[in-house]
């Protein structure tokens, strides 16, 4: 058995289960084995994800230390064989785990409970003396000396670590001193590249001719960030950006809606939470299009916010252009073909990008503010047809780097 960790297809953040979904299809294809997957569920169960069938075990972070998908208690009778924990027992038998860390959680800044998750998950397979293999993603940062030694004690540890950019990289050759080693400690691309694409369900029929390759106009997609948008004033402050993301974002569809008399606008959501979650991309974009809809009547649509990433990639890879703060949203849209740009919120959009070769294409929120989004908005769209060529262009590549990299993750499983 492999058990995949930090990767829950189940939390509506469609860039975590795009990591889940491409790392399984991956494995599958190269016939590496029975998958199992951890999630926010009860006991063991299985799934039919079409191109593979997988094992899911509960497993998670809380107090509730009698149930046997308490982080806690599994760590505890994994030890002793699983004892009347299913998830424990899988955790015990499994071959090698491998762990994504939600893509960018291997770090303290979002709070101490989220990286003691990490970390505990971590020595689930350390402790019980099971191979760790950690699958590409962002290190740090470790604001805190104490979290920064402890995440460094687990990548000395393991089997293999992967990282998805350059800084990352960087870290990690500094902080393993003699301890790295170039076979084990490896550089490669975010595992939402290879992400497959399946048919999208549920669209109107004005979507689907929206969707159209016959359509007569152009439509362009745009990712309104909950994270974000749903409180400016405290995104502004946590992550440091230059204006509100309110005025940021309706400066970008403004761009986009400006750009020619007959563009529409898809608004796409990416992470899928009630619409009272704050996190709720479907009611940042549902906001937007209030604000924007007088002045641009019968332009602007919202994408129904209940495709998983695979079908979202579908819908992605039939735009003109599109552009988010979600980034797996921007890696399923450049991947699939269509130009894109990046609005980053932090640094791991410009990494994840320029190890594909197109870092230039993202626009920084911490330093532009609305008016300058705006214009670089409108110049990504002048500029999409020549992105596009570009693309074309890389993309072979890229895909046969993704490709290798599972080769190499599979034989690190099998070593």
């Amino acid at each position: 058995m492999i058990t995949l960790l930090n990767a829950a297809p189940d939390t509506g953040n469609q860039g975590v289960s795009a990591l889940c979904l491409s790392a399984v299809a991956g494995l599958t294809a190269r016939k590496a084995g029975r998958v199992a997957v951890a999630d926010h569920g009860r006991g063991r169960r299985q799934a039919d994800w079409g191109f593979a069938t997988v094992d899911l075990v509960g497993l998670t972070h809380s107090r509730r230390y009698w149930r046997s998908e308490s982080l806690s208690t599994v760590r505890a009778l994994a030890r002793v064989g699983g004892g009347f924990s299913p998830t424990a027992q899988v955790i015990a038998r499994s071959r090698v785990i491998l762990d994504v860390s939600g893509g960018d959680s291997f770090t303290d800044l979002y709070g101490p409970h989220r990286f003691r998750s990490m970390v505990l998950s971590k020595r689930l397979a350390l402790d019980n003396g099971v191979p760790l293999i950690l699958l590409p993603q962002t290190l740090g940062p470790f604001r805190g000396e104490a979290a920064r030694i402890e995440a460094v004690t687990i990548l000395a540890a393991a089997r293999a670590v992967w990282v998805r950019d350059a800084a990352s990289y960087a870290f990690l050759q500094e902080a393993l001193g003699s301890r790295f080693d170039p076979a084990r400690h490896r550089l490669g691309l975010d595992m939402a590249v290879a992400l497959p694409q399946a048919d999208p369900v549920g669209l109107s029929p004005a979507l689907l001719a929206w969707l159209s390759p016959a359509r007569d106009f152009p439509l362009a997609g745009l990712n309104v960030s909950g994270l974000l948008a749903s409180d400016p004033v405290a995104a502004q402050g946590l992550f440091g950006l230059a204006d509100g993301h309110d005025a940021q974002i309706d400066a970008a569809a403004r761009a986009v809606l400006d750009s020619h008399p007959q563009m529409r606008l898809l608004l796409i959501s990416h992470v899928h939470r009630a619409v009272g979650d704050r996190e709720s991309d479907l009611a940042a974009a549902l906001a937007l299009q209030a604000r924007l809809a007088a002045d641009y009547p019968d332009r602007i649509a919202v994408l129904p916010g209940a495709m998983n990433a695979m079908q979202l990639k579908s819908v992605l890879a039939r735009l003109d252009w599109f552009a988010g703060a979600r980034m797996h949203a921007t890696i399923g849209a450049f991947s699939a073909g269509t130009p894109t740009l990046g609005l980053g919120y932090s640094d791991k959009a410009a990494g994840v990008f320029a190890q594909c070769g197109i870092g230039t294409h993202v626009a920084d929120l911490r330093l532009m503010d609305a008016a300058q989004i705006g214009r670089a908005v409108a110049a990504s769209i002048v500029n999409r047809d020549a992105m596009r060529a570009e693309l074309a262009v890389l993309l072979p590549g890229i895909h046969a780097r993704a490709s290798a990299q599972m080769d190499a993750i599979v034989a690190q499983i099998e070593a």
